[in-house]
């Protein structure tokens, strides 16, 4: 599956995601996808900046993962949005923002198996716990 076919996936899997961008090891964005109608809470160069963050935070648990083991993702919760990101191989983020309206367990689970390729899995939208 190709990045964009992948984005499109992460974008329909839940009613809550407003926006998934993939970037690289350099931070530099490889694509992106943004629901229509919802507008960024982030100017574009605090957006810019939290992706650079993003990737250097990674890089940290990166190093530290031969003392507490592989980092699987991280939930970062605000008052507005939350963001999750995830590996994409080893050359690879997966940054998704969703809003607060509802939980983010399916989401997670969701976008998993997207990444780990389970197709067995059905992928259902709707309201969350």
């Amino acid at each position: 599956m190709n990045v964009s076919q992948f984005l499109d996936r992460v974008m329909e899997c839940d009613p809550y995601v407003r926006f998934a961008v993939v970037i690289d090891t350099y931070g530099k964005k490889v694509d992106s996808r943004q629901k229509e109608g919802v507008e960024n809470f982030l100017p574009p160069q605090e957006m810019d900046d939290s992706i650079r963050h993003a990737l250097h935070a990674w890089e940290f648990r990166k190093k530290i993962s031969e003392f507490v083991g592989k980092n699987q993702f991280v939930l970062a919760v605000y008052d507005n949005v939350r963001r999750l990101t995830l590996p994409l191989g080893k050359d690879r983020l997966l940054l998704v923002a969703l809003d607060n309206k509802g939980g983010q367990k399916d989401l997670v689970e969701n976008i998993l198996a997207i990444i780990g390729g389970d197709y067995t899995r059905p992928i259902s939208p709707g309201m969350q716990n």
